[in-house]
């Protein structure tokens, strides 16, 4: 690794380090100076950070071996300007000649210093003050240097180089004219400091992440400097158990701050100070003494409890047990409501501290009509399956391999069976559906799975890098629509099986096509479902009036609009006539949704409905639904074997289309960067 590529691993390493220390206080100052955590003013704060720490990798080090040290030599300063390019020799080195690109560098390494400093400390301020924090900071730099790093060495091991101080302060005033193209990056807004506001997710997870930091790094300083009293004292005895003193150390000060802490702050940990967030319990009450300790042992406090006594009694897998309790507190917050799990527990929830009614800012429940919430819901279960597994394979190793082995043999022979289903499949569904766009979607499918594996063998036959980064780009695209299908397909089902909510308004059907007046099984099996949901909400409240509406326009191939067909099979079926309303004008599921909901409005009943299509559907119903906002469930009906994968395939397609150029930009990321790693590596 060449001395340029180890100080930029330096850099990024040095910055990782310091980012969790001054994350806590970072959120601290973001919040009651900017109102809030933005996350694209964050992303720029650490690259700051980095950015500081290779100033220092780029000037100072490596730092010579004393033993070995050569000083700079009789003069070690240079004071004449612009002397530098006397040595510029480009007709002989071209561009890449070494004086040259040392100016280039020295210019370069100053560029986002003028960008950073103007942008996040002196955005209002003359130019001339980043210049000249610019020209400080460069000629600190090089007294650095001169002096041997401040008398750590007896001479200077670098020349003072005045060119460079005015290439480094060159390089900062470009950096300020081109500093306006940070406040491009998004996520940078800030909101009123004082102003109370509903309590979300991210400010949620911005707390919990705050008291995992605001533990373990005091608890971090706290044992280096217990374990070194120890070793010098010899208070450990010849064979020290570091590992259970830092287990003790941890679970020490998370019981001062997460427990002892939040008895002298009306229940508010460290986190929810820092965010303006306030536990309360559900008539808004301060929470007792038994809610506290309910809601420290089932969150935070269950995490550092798991995590020390793996330290205390060298059981590995308490520490991924403690990793999987803290992944679940996270996904609970994201997917189900911001009190979290500790708090369904201890019967609290989150209030905004600055909001004295205790109501306004009560958090809301998450919205489950979302691709990503399906997504990360699939990969929490999945990593708390494989954290289950870990766990066992640390505490009985031969059931872990046993188990494990099995995984893996379910997992081969699903995935070997996936082509064989989807071509018979396939073609049993063009059999009896006819060919078209939606039928041969099996058999596409099938035949993209076959060219993936081909893609990678004819690479390593062909034994070109060029081939390799294809077939790496198409194994990262395969991938990336991989993990949004598997989570649409599971999350989808599980989605159309759920209970409706409450009491609704209304149960709107969702039409589809018809032949003549005959309704036909697809359909029917929609308009069953509605009937049966109808069913439920009028046992549970006889006097509700709550109506069936079926929703569908007439197609150019339909005799007569679906809507009319599914109220009259309605009717036949068992509905109460006077139940039944019939929405005719609609052509897609938008316009279903709204004009259904409209129908509802000029009868003057409520619209809190149900939303019954069949089960492939459902997921995307709910989804548009959420987008055109439809307050709504959406449950689902079943549908005929055969005709279910191609269905499937279509609803996934449709959902992707909805955010096309998101999903397309991510794709096509992700193939660059694969196919570039590909050639760097192979080149």
């Amino acid at each position: 690794m060449s001395g340029f590529s180890a100080s930029a691993v330096l850099a990024v390493l040095l910055g990782g380090l310091l980012l969790p220390v001054l994350f806590v206080p970072y959120v601290g100052w973001s919040y009651r100076r900017r109102g809030t955590l933005s996350p694209g003013h964050a992303v720029v704060v650490a690259a700051a950070v980095v950015y500081a720490t290779a100033l220092w990798t780029y000037t100072i080090v490596p730092l010579p071996d004393p033993a070995t040290l050569e000083c700079a030599g009789d003069a070690p300063v240079q004071l004449l300007p612009l002397a530098s390019l006397g040595d510029v020799d480009v007709a002989t080195h071209g561009l890449r000649d070494p004086a040259l690109v040392q100016l280039v560098a020295n210019v370069a390494l100053f560029v986002p210093f003028g960008m950073l400093v103007r942008h996040l400390l002196a955005p209002r301020r003359p130019a001339w003050v980043v210049v000249l924090a610019a020209a400080g900071t460069s000629l600190l730099v090089e007294l650095t240097q001169l002096t041997g790093v401040w008398g750590l060495y007896p001479c200077a091991y670098r020349i003072f180089d005045v060119d460079d101080l005015l290439t480094n302060t060159l390089g900062a005033t470009l950096g300020l004219l081109l500093a306006p193209l940070l406040r491009r990056i998004p996520g940078q807004g800030t909101v009123p400091v004082a102003q109370a506001r509903v309590v979300g997710r991210g400010r949620r997870l911005v707390g919990m992440a705050v008291d995992v930091a605001a533990v373990h790094v005091p608890a971090l300083v706290l044992y280096v400097g217990l374990a070194l009293v120890a070793r010098h004292r010899g208070w450990l005895g010849p064979d020290p158990a570091y590992d259970r003193l830092y287990g003790g150390v941890l679970l020490g000060v998370s019981l001062v701050l997460l427990l002892l802490v939040p008895r002298l702050t009306r229940g508010a940990t460290p986190g929810q100070l820092l965010t303006y967030v306030r536990p309360v319990t559900e008539d808004g009450s301060a929470p007792d003494v038994r809610a506290l300790l309910l809601r420290w042992a089932s969150g935070s406090g269950a995490y550092f409890l798991l995590l020390s006594a793996g330290s205390l009694l060298r059981q590995d897998a308490l520490g991924v047990l403690a990793h999987a309790w803290l992944v679940l507190a996270g996904a609970v917050v994201l997917l189900r409501h911001p009190r979290g799990l500790s708090g369904y527990v201890a019967g609290l929830t989150v209030v905004d501290s600055r909001d004295p009614g205790s109501t306004v800012s009560r958090a809301r429940g998450v919205d489950p009509r979302s691709l990503t919430v399906a997504v990360l819901a699939v990969v929490t279960v999945a990593y708390l399956g494989y954290a289950a597994f870990a766990a066992l394979a640390q505490v009985a190793p031969g059931v872990g391999a046993g188990v494990g082995l099995l995984g893996l043999l379910v997992l081969v022979l699903a995935t070997l069976a996936v082509v064989p289903y989807l071509v018979v499949n396939g073609v049993v569904t063009v059999r009896r559906e006819g060919l078209g766009a939606l039928t041969v979607l099996p058999l596409v499918t099938a035949a993209a799975a076959v060219a993936v594996p081909v893609a990678v063998v004819v690479s390593i036959l062909v034994g070109s890098r060029w081939w390799a980064a294809l077939a790496v780009a198409v194994l990262a695209v395969s991938g990336y629509l991989g993990l949004l299908f598997v989570p649409f397909l599971v999350y989808g089902q599980w989605y159309a099986r759920r209970r409706p909510d409450g009491p609704v308004d209304a149960v709107v059907v969702l039409g589809s096509r018809v032949f003549d007046d005959r309704v036909p099984p697809l359909l029917a099996a929609r308009v069953d479902r509605g009937i049966e949901v109808l069913h439920e909400q009028l046992a549970r409240d006889p006097g509700a009036p709550t109506v069936l509406v079926c929703s569908g326009g007439q197609g150019p191939d339909e005799t007569m609009p679906e809507g009319t067909a599914m109220a009259r099979y309605a009717v036949e079926h068992g509905a109460p006539a006077e139940r039944v309303l019939a929405e005719t004008a609609s052509r897609t599921t938008e316009e279903n949704l709204v004009l259904s909901r409209q129908l509802l409005h000029d009868k003057g009943l409520g619209e809190v409905v149900v939303v019954v299509t069949n089960d492939f559907h459902a997921f995307r119903a709910g989804i548009i639904a959420r987008e055109v906002g439809v307050v709504a469930d959406v449950v689902g009906a079943p549908t005929a074997r055969y005709y279910f994968p191609a269905a499937v395939l279509r609803e996934f397609v449709g959902v992707l289309a909805r955010t096309s150029r998101l999903h397309a930009a991510v794709a096509g990321l992700l193939a660059l960067v694969a196919a570039g790693l590909t050639v760097l590596l192979l080149g």
